[in-house]
């Protein structure tokens, strides 16, 4: 097993180590066009058509398939990024004890109907619809 150097814990410090960390470049062809490609979409322009006209007039080569996924990463993201954690010392407050929490859905009462037929079954008779409302 090898050991590592002391790494600091403290959640203030890593943060400001991280917050000097330069972003990362955008990983897709088409992140300097993503406004673009919104804008053309919102027009009602198809995937087919917006690839067309990158190839057209920007010269760049894409997939409507790949035009679909991009858009849909970004609007997985921008769902995302819409939430945030609770602070830290308000999320005990608000959790309760899963132990707890089993025993109340354990000892909430469960009703069970009975099975209503909605057909009357008698042997040797043909099968007849019930008349007491599915009940028998």
């Amino acid at each position: 097993m090898t050991s590592h150097p002391e790494i600091p814990c403290e959640p203030t410090s890593l943060l400001l180590e991280f917050a000097s960390l330069p972003p990362k470049p955008p990983r897709s062809k088409l992140e300097p066009h993503r406004e673009l490609i919104r804008e053309l979409r919102r027009k009602g322009r198809t995937y087919r058509e917006v690839s067309r006209l990158f190839a057209e007039r920007l010269g760049l080569q894409v997939a409507p398939s790949t035009l679909h996924s991009f858009i849909k990463v970004r609007a997985r993201h921008r769902k995302q990024a819409q939430f945030e954690l609770p602070p830290a010392d308000v999320a005990h407050e608000i959790v309760p004890n899963p132990t707890s929490r089993v025993a109340a859905f354990k000892a909430k009462p469960t009703v069970q109907e009975a099975k209503r037929s909605r057909f009357v079954f008698r042997e040797n008779e043909p099968l007849t619809l019930s008349t007491q409302g599915g009940a028998q």
